[in-house]
């Protein structure tokens, strides 16, 4: 290698190292034999928020996990580009390996799965606030932490809020005054056991609730016999709009479960969420919007609102 070739391999290998994302592993707990981890993605530049953002990965609680490129890759590069800290975490696979059940022992099964995940995500949050608010490279807002969830991960992320604000599941090993600056939801639901979710302790985060009319996976509406139920984000959305909480709601008509998926093309509508209801000071703001299908055929990962049209217009 001659002097000239070897200045520029340096030259370029150093430009590539000095953009490259930094990525720390910690294992915040273990559980049943399992050992979960967390992935911190540092930003060059942190935002002036100090804002943390969770990711929690889908896969029905069957699969998935938290360093798979194609669900984490574009969000940790779009949000450590715009000065977050961005954790993606491990959870228990509640339903990994299940055969079929009876209806009633299923509904058991798929109960467990969320609460264990819900479990696990209230665990690293409560790792994250005693090890990572202050580090060499990167300082964490408590006050300042949002969690972002598809599929599975929307159900686990709305999950966690209700139970933080109602001292549900282990929340009582977080601080007493902790709450989440902002939920975002794709394709997300709460099982309840009392009933319509209420929020007892703590007003709810400001949320964002993206769902297909016709998701017959994660409930759009809900399942309800007596106080047991599943609640999508219709009555997520029916009951903030009720006491007043602030959200946002994106309907998209005719479209199922797909639109899980759809968040990894939306990041203009998350940014303008978080910058106008979390990071803001107006008290509330509720807006309810439907897309629908403009006759194009959405693929998995392919669903762009630019294929969809709004209501109205």
């Amino acid at each position: 290698m001659t002097k000239k070739t070897l200045t520029l391999f340096l030259l370029i290998f150093g430009v590539t190292n000095l953009f490259a994302q930094k990525k720390e592993t910690y294992l915040y707990a273990e559980k049943d034999t399992s050992k979960l981890y967390l992935d911190v993605y540092v930003p060059q530049v942190q935002n002036e928020q100090h804002a943390c953002l969770f990711y929690v990965f889908g896969g029905g609680f069957i699969g998935g996990k938290r360093d798979d490129d194609n669900q984490v890759g574009m969000i940790k590069k779009h949000y450590t580009d715009k000065g977050y800290v961005v954790i993606a975490i491990d959870y228990r696979l509640g339903m990994r390996g299940q055969s079929n059940y009876s209806a009633l022992l299923a509904v058991k099964k798929f109960q467990a799965a969320i609460y264990m995940a819900s479990e696990d995500l209230i665990s690293a949050l409560d790792f994250t606030l005693k090890n990572l608010l202050d580090t060499k490279e990167y300082k964490i807002n408590p006050k300042n932490i949002l969690v972002l969830g598809s599929s599975a991960g929307a159900v686990t992320a709305l999950q966690t809020d209700y139970s933080i604000c109602n001292g549900y599941l282990n929340s009582s090993i977080l601080p007493s005054d902790f709450h989440l600056a902002g939920v975002i939801s794709y394709a997300g639901a709460i099982f309840s056991t009392h009933g319509m979710p209420k929020y007892k302790n703590h007003t709810p985060a400001p949320t964002l609730l993206c769902h297909g009319t016709e998701d017959h996976l994660v409930n759009y509406k809900k399942t309800q016999l007596a106080n047991l139920g599943f609640f999508g984000s219709d009555a997520i959305a029916k009951q903030f709009k009720k006491n007043s909480y602030n959200y946002r709601i994106r309907r998209y008509s005719g479209l199922g479960h797909q639109v899980a998926a759809i968040c990894y093309n939306e990041f203009d509508l998350i940014d303008q969420f978080i910058s106008e209801q979390v990071f803001s000071d107006k008290t509330l703001i509720q807006i309810d919007e439907t897309y629908f299908n403009a006759g194009i055929e959405p693929k998995w990962m392919n669903l762009h609102v630019r294929d969809l049209k709004k209501a109205g217009q």
